[in-house]
Order: C-alpha cells, then sequence, then structure tokens
C-alpha cells in the first residue's frame, strides 16, 4: 500500500511538473521609454485630451457594488441581436491627473442616421470606464460612436436582425 501511495504522488508530481513546463512565462515590463511616454502624459497631459483605450458593444455590464469585475463589460456583442435589445457602449479611458473633459458624446446611428447623442463626462484621473446604454429598435446596422467635439475617436457597429 506503501509503495502504491508513494508512486501515486510521483506521477501527481511528474504531470504537475509537466503542466508547469507549458505555462507562459510572465510577460516582462515595458520599455522605459514607453512608460515614460505614459508618465509624461499623465501628469502633463490634460490639454492634449483624454485617451479612449477600449469601445465595445456589450450586453451586460457588472454593476454589482464591491464585485471583483465591477464597471466591467461581462458579456460583448459577437454577432446580431434581436430587435429591442438594449446595448451598453462600454468604453476604458486613460485620463491625465487634474482632467476634466465636458465635450465627449456618444452617438448611436441607425444606417447612418443618428437616433440619438448621450453626453459623457470624464472627470476622474488614469483608468475610467464608463458606458452609455441604447435600446436598438429598428433592424438593419448599428454605429456607436465616440467623439471628442467633432473628431471621432472611436466606432463599432452592431447588426440588429
Amino acid at each position: 500500500m506503501l509503495r502504491f501511495t508513494v508512486a501515486a504522488c510521483l506521477l501527481a508530481s511528474a504531470v504537475a511538473v509537466a503542466q508547469d513546463a507549458g505555462a507562459a512565462a510572465p510577460l516582462p515590463p515595458p520599455p522605459a521609454d514607453e512608460v515614460r511616454r505614459v508618465l509624461d502624459f499623465y501628469f502633463n497631459g490634460k490639454d492634449r485630451g483624454p485617451v479612449l483605450v477600449e469601445l465595445k458593444a456589450c450586453l451586460k455590464v457588472d454593476q454589482t457594488k464591491d464585485s471583483a469585475t465591477k464597471f466591467e463589460c461581462l458579456e460583448e456583442v459577437k454577432g446580431p441581436v434581436k430587435v429591442n435589445t438594449t446595448v451598453h457602449g462600454w468604453m476604458t479611458w486613460f485620463l491625465p491627473k487634474g482632467s476634466l473633459y465636458e465635450d465627449v458624446t456618444m452617438q448611436f446611428a441607425h444606417e447612418g442616421t443618428v437616433r440619438s447623442t448621450i453626453d459623457v463626462k470624464l472627470d476622474q484621473e488614469m483608468r475610467a470606464r464608463t458606458w452609455r446604454q441604447q435600446a436598438l429598435t429598428k433592424k438593419g446596422k448599428w454605429t456607436i460612436t465616440v467623439m471628442r467635439g467633432a473628431a471621432v475617436l472611436g466606432t463599432t457597429t452592431v447588426t440588429v436582425e
């Protein structure tokens, strides 16, 4: 019985070592020049504007208090949705220290016609996640556009069937 237990332990540890060998090595830190540029932007870039890091069309955003995934897009739109589906235009921003941007908007357009324009106030610093939602009430192609003034910062599309 002892031999069986020892053999089982050795086999299990060999399997664990083999699994560890297949694990990806941790990524190295970014180059110093890249970090220096980001730090300079963070401390001195408030007049340069916000950076839209990511824009997604989401079906579900985590709004649960104290959740580990709070404010994250939990379910991204991956294909066509049904008429009257509420879709969230979910955004991640990188914002310089001391920033306040009140000239950012999100537009929901159906087949090229803007159906709604919603203000997006950005008044945090570092990483900010926010979203605006719209019920997509007509079949066809919907475009979610994020703008600062007249400049388009990002777009994503959703097909409604």
